[in-house]
């Protein structure tokens, strides 16, 4: 009993046929306006710029002292001035999407910087920049550790005055970003110490500099912890950027025509169609799959590294189903990804699995699959446990999602185009909903065999967080609910009933008072990818094919799909 859950939408995508568009030159000055934005851009956001692979200001941290802000709001400002004399210009159908683009980019760091004013309001903020900033340098491989490792030593060095900055900025915050930051702030700390001490270890010479700025940051963070135990606390609801921008985001960011209104009546809908199908699904599977423990012989032997085998393995098993089915293209020097347990300064930040890409401008192209780290010595219980977990290829599903052909190979399709522009795109509608597409697809595809009930409950399952997401989204940003009251409602919407479910949906919700739009995206994402496969599947007729479309989807890069539908001419 396989029933696909069909998710429908048809109030968000537009038209927009782009056949027969006469090809005219590229525009050498519209080419060189881009390039000039991208590069500020990344200037003023060093450690944004690191993680893409751009690498010329990997010794900064973002300055977001009143000056610098005032400075960048003008450059902004006039970028936008300087974009709009293009509008009725000769463009390619390419570089109108490109138009889009860089648009929606100078608006996007323009609301931030100049409406919600990000840097006044997110304590958060300044600790992203202080741990991430490392974070990105230690798991780069565009330069052997030793050159990096001064440059690491350079964003430790200016975390102090970070720290600084983000007291003379932050003088009220609602109580929940508090809590966030002042948590974050424990774990970097405590990653800071064990960078050190890397560090030292591989550059013993190095020792006396390693410690003396790793402690002088660690002291600046531990300040600014106080500092926030201190500062007056805004109202709960103060975390909500309202309804006027969380509008602005949706059109200006992911371009989509749709406001907070209709988006919670959307989520509303899909998550009442979802429950019914869960709800449906798990009274089947009760009634006629309970087959109790899994019967399976367990060796006398079954080390670490039989585990730590077995996800390569996996991986690579994913990656030859995709290609032997003629679900997409992948090209054989496709960069690989490798499964690695969390090092060990990472363990305070990535508790569980966890998916780190290249930077797409890189170089070294090679992504990171973490894992949980697993016991030197394996008592009985643990070895069984593995075990059955490998018989059951309990690694297959966050393969497909973080792997093949989710992340790792969208991500690495979007690197290919040589054009800065679309490569500089990390659209999260994109980039998400093609993962979440994904677990769907590949159940419908086969991947599990005919049928494996387990593993269309957990679809379900996620698909139903994914649409409790979209309505927790909205009703927190346009101020309906306050983080208590958003907890309190998914736990009774999601039906949990343990303490660490609960705990874990109170680490969800705290995530969510600071990205606003970004919940939504999961699921949205999906169903936009759905519906353009569709329209995709309408307009090829006979000659469609799944390969067709993915290929086709994948290739613009990582972009809104409003636009990538612009580009397929749907």
């Amino acid at each position: 009993m396989v029933r696909k859950f069909v998710l429908s939408l048809l109030v968000i995508l537009g038209g927009g046929l782009l056949g027969g568009t006469p090809a005219i030159a590229e525009n050498a000055d519209f080419t060189r306006l881009c390039r000039e934005v991208l590069v500020d851009l990344q200037k003023f956001d060093p450690v944004h710029a690191t993680q893409m692979g751009v690498h010329e200001y990997d010794y900064l941290l973002a300055d977001y002292s009143s000056g610098s802000v005032r400075d960048m709001i003008g450059t902004l400002r006039s970028y936008h001035k300087k974009l709009r004399r293009f509008q009725r210009a000769d463009l390619t159908p390419h570089e109108r999407i490109n138009y889009r683009l860089i648009e929606s980019n100078i608006n996007m760091k323009l609301h931030d910087l100049d409406r919600i004013r990000w840097h006044r309001k997110s304590p958060q903020l300044y600790v992203d920049q202080a741990i991430e900033g490392v974070h990105s340098l230690m798991t780069s491989r565009h330069a052997p550790l030793a050159a990096r490792m001064f440059q690491i030593l350079e964003r430790m060095k200016r975390v102090p005055k970070l720290m600084e900055t983000a007291e003379k900025n932050i003088k009220k915050a609602p109580p929940v970003y508090i809590e966030i930051a002042q948590q974050s702030l424990a774990d970097g700390i405590d990653f800071y110490k064990t960078v050190a001490g890397e560090l030292m270890r591989q550059f013993p010479e190095e020792a006396d500099d390693i410690l003396k700025f790793s402690t002088a940051a660690r002291e600046a963070m531990n300040d600014f912890s106080i500092y926030l135990s201190e500062v007056e606390r805004d109202d709960p609801r103060a975390f909500a950027v309202g309804e006027q921008d969380f509008n602005y985001i949706l059109s200006h960011s992911h371009l989509l025509e749709i406001d907070a209104d209709s988006l919670l009546r959307l989520g509303e809908r899909l998550l009442a169609d979802v429950q019914a199908e869960y709800t449906d699904y798990l009274a089947y599977v009760e009634n006629q799959h309970q087959e109790g423990a899994d019967s399976v012989f367990v060796p006398a032997s079954f080390t670490r590294q039989d585990v730590l085998d077995y996800y390569d393995w996996e991986v690579n098993q994913v990656k030859t189903w995709l290609e032997q089915n003629d679900i997409i293209t992948v090209p054989a020097d496709i960069a690989p990804i490798e499964v690695v347990q969390t090092p060990a300064y990472l363990r305070a930040l990535v508790s569980g699995i966890a998916y780190e890409p290249a930077g797409p401008f890189s170089e070294e192209q090679v992504g990171f699959f973490y894992v949980r780290p697993i016991p030197e010595d394996l008592d009985r219980r643990q070895i069984e446990a593995r075990y059955r977990y490998v018989h059951r290829r309990g690694f297959r599903s966050s393969v497909v999602h973080e792997a093949y052909p989710g992340h790792h190979l969208q991500l690495q399709l979007a690197g290919r185009t040589d054009d800065p522009v679309r490569t500089w795109q990390q659209n999260i509608l994109l980039i998400e909903g093609w993962a979440l597409y994904s677990e769907e697809m590949m159940y419908h595809a086969g991947l599990y065999g005919d049928e494996d009930p387990a593993m269309w409950l957990a679809i379900l399952r996620g698909i139903r967080f994914r649409a409790a997401r979209i309505i927790a989204d909205v009703k927190l940003h346009t101020g309906e609910f306050t983080y208590e009251e958003c907890v309190d409602w998914m736990v009774e919407a999601l039906g949990v009933e343990t303490e660490a479910q609960t705990g874990f949906i109170r680490a969800e919700v705290r995530r969510y008072t600071l990205t606003p739009t970004v919940q939504m995206s999961y699921l949205l994402g999906k169903v936009m990818i759905q519906k353009l496969r569709d329209d995709y599947r309408r307009q090829a007729g006979s000659d469609f094919s799944e390969r067709s479309f993915h290929d086709a989807l994948l290739g613009e890069g990582a972009i809104p799909p409003v636009l990538v539908r612009e580009a397929m001419g749907l």
